[in-house]
């Protein structure tokens, strides 16, 4: 019995120091933690990528030497760099508040083992007072209580100033949701009632418009990146080497009168396109076949239009959003805010002005057609929202106001088999759309940063991605990731996703081609130049620009085979448009049509 005793005493004496030594490493660990996080949040507000000296003279000087391209170069390094320290800066706050709060529940849960353990301890000496006693321990729990609740408070601090600073500038919102099961997948799945804004738009007037059916669409390219804006072309015989140097392969090639970053779209015989600078905003349309150009509107008296031009980064411009067709009427919007329709002979039939979007590199996201239905993802700072204007009338058809930062992304239209859904891609939902009408069918939160890959889609899944933070593969039916990725992202350049393969381009050269179901890495090619215009696949062979002009052409396969590379001879940012076995490329000055010689 006494031996019995003994052990216990020992066991209890060893658990109390081990708690004890446990509480003062946690309590150490927190503190340590703080500080970190105090440093890192004053070092996060001074890398700041909106206000970096360097940089801010770099693109003065630029301005006076619009055709240094070195310059241009080390201005997106520098920027690089900047948004680089900026995003590993918040991923540390937010790491370092769940450490912090770890930490704090670790402390308190071995101080509560303490004082279970304390009483069935032996004190030696002489026995101290009721009320000594009880001052003593009422002024170790006042200790402690104060000491955890400092200790939980800058925790809370952080996480509010580090939500409230990252919000406005597109970058992580940290995530409130902290149950585990069904409860939070139907949370993040957009299907509370509560959450679900749905019925928000105003429904098509079926049969009163007449609008392009879906074969009619698939046979022409309407809207960024072809049909639905995933990057897949309907052509078969299409050209695999040109050089615009020599003139092989060129089947014309016509000066653009204003610079722009938006890519062709293709309409039976026309081609169009629009343009932008600091003396006006234009609309291009050429024949396809001879490169005539056929008609060009500047785009003025918008009533509301700013005189005052918003700021944007060299690399998006002022015509960075591709246009759209329904294929009666053509469709343009600006970093200014002015949307603007015209018909096939260039009257224009309405325009009006959204109010300037508040992003700082200026208005990137594309344009898309749903029946009779103009979509604008309309994701700035201020106030990020998915806009719906008749297409025959400008008339608004409704707004949903969304839970989004700032986003550069443009929205896809899938057909999934049993429904169309419009996706859209901003930090920190990957959210689906009724494009009919409005209602959210589902979210993912899974974006973090200053998002400018738009979605990709094929075969069920749908693909988002932004530099710096991750790659997520969704199960677009069970709506719930398959697998992420971490290395290796784009920057600009858009995902292509087929049935087995998922193709993603980076600013820095690198291609990685995943197998779309699993994520395991089947190849990655290091190119000697990165990539702002995205793949395009036709047939088995993808197409991928980089920015000096070369097109690679590679098959989709789980081995990197390479089938050619051709050269455009300029300069090219945009994604080429593909239709009746042609190419469409916009190079920085030129347009080209790209055929086979025998044509």
């Amino acid at each position: 019995m006494n031996h019995n005793g003994e052990k216990e005493k020992w066991w209890v004496h060893l658990s109390y120091r081990v708690a004890r030594g446990v509480a003062v490493v946690a309590f150490a660990f927190s503190l340590i933690v703080c500080i970190l996080l105090i440093a890192n949040y004053l070092q996060l507000k001074a890398v700041d990528p909106l206000n970096n000296p360097a940089l801010t003279i770099l693109l003065e000087k630029l301005q006076l030497e619009p055709n240094d391209e070195e310059l241009r170069d080390e201005i997106r390094a520098i920027d690089l760099l900047a948004r680089k320290a900026y995003f590993t800066s918040q991923w540390q706050i937010r790491t370092g508040g769940f450490m912090l709060l770890a930490g704090i529940v670790l402390f308190i849960v071995c101080i509560k083992i303490m004082k279970e353990l304390r009483p069935r301890i032996p004190q030696p000496g002489k026995p101290r007072s009721e009320d000594s006693i009880f001052r003593s321990k009422s002024l170790a729990r006042r200790l402690i209580a104060t000491g955890g609740a400092v200790l939980l408070g800058v925790s809370l601090l952080f996480a509010f100033l580090s939500y409230d600073d990252l919000t406005g500038k597109g970058v992580l919102k940290l995530s409130s949701a902290g149950k585990m099961g069904s409860e939070q997948e139907d949370e993040i799945a957009g299907l509370s009632a509560d959450e679900n804004p749905g019925g928000k738009l105003e429904p098509i007037q079926e049969g009163a418009i007449d609008y392009p059916s879906p074969e009619e669409q698939m046979g022409n390219w309407p809207s960024f990146r072809g049909p639905g804006g995933i990057g897949i072309a309907s052509a078969d015989n299409t050209p695999t080497f040109w050089d615009g140097k020599s003139g092989e392969g060129i089947l014309w090639k016509a000066a653009l009168p204003k610079p722009g970053l938006n890519s062709p779209i293709l309409w039976q015989d026309l081609l169009f396109l629009s343009g932008a600078d600091e003396d006006g905003q234009e609309v291009y349309c050429f024949d396809r076949h001879t490169g005539e150009l056929l008609w060009n509107r500047q785009i003025n008296d918008i009533p509301g239009s700013s005189a005052v031009l918003p700021e944007v980064s060299p690399d998006t411009g002022y015509a960075a959003p591709t246009m759209t067709t329904d294929g009666r009427k053509v469709f343009a919007i600006f970093p200014t805010g002015d949307i603007v329709c015209f018909d096939f002979e260039g009257n224009r039939v309405w325009a009006k002005n959204l109010g300037m979007p508040e992003n700082h590199y200026g208005h990137a996201s594309s344009l898309i057609i749903y029946k009779s239905r103009l979509l604008v993802q309309y994701d700035d700072a201020a106030e990020p929202r998915l806009i719906a204007l008749d297409a025959a009338t400008g008339k608004s058809q409704g707004e949903i106001q969304r839970e989004a930062a700032a986003s550069w992304a443009s929205p896809i239209l899938v057909n999934t088999g049993s429904r169309y859904e419009l996706i859209l891609s901003a930090t920190p939902y990957l959210t689906s759309y009724d494009p009919e009408t409005g209602e959210e069918i589902w979210r993912i939160e899974c974006l973090m940063g200053e998002v400018g890959p738009s979605p990709s889609y094929a075969a069920g899944r749908v693909f988002a991605v932004n530099q710096y933070a991750l790659l997520a593969a969704i199960d677009i039916e069970n709506r719930e990731i398959l697998w992420e990725a971490y290395e290796d992202l784009p920057d600009a350049s858009s995902p292509l996703a087929t049935d087995n393969y998922l193709i993603v381009p980076t600013n820095y050269g690198i291609v990685t081609c995943f197998n779309a179901e699993t994520g395991a890495v089947l190849w990655t090619h290091e190119f000697d130049n990165g990539f702002y215009s995205s793949p395009i696949l036709v047939g088995d062979m993808v197409y991928l620009m980089d920015r000096s002009g070369v097109m690679h052409i590679f098959m989709a396969d789980e081995e990197f085979l390479l089938v050619e590379e051709s050269e455009l001879g300029e300069r090219s940012d945009s994604t080429p448009a593909f239709m009746d076995d042609l190419i469409y490329i916009r190079g920085i000055e030129n347009l080209y049509c790209i055929g086979n010689s025998d044509e």
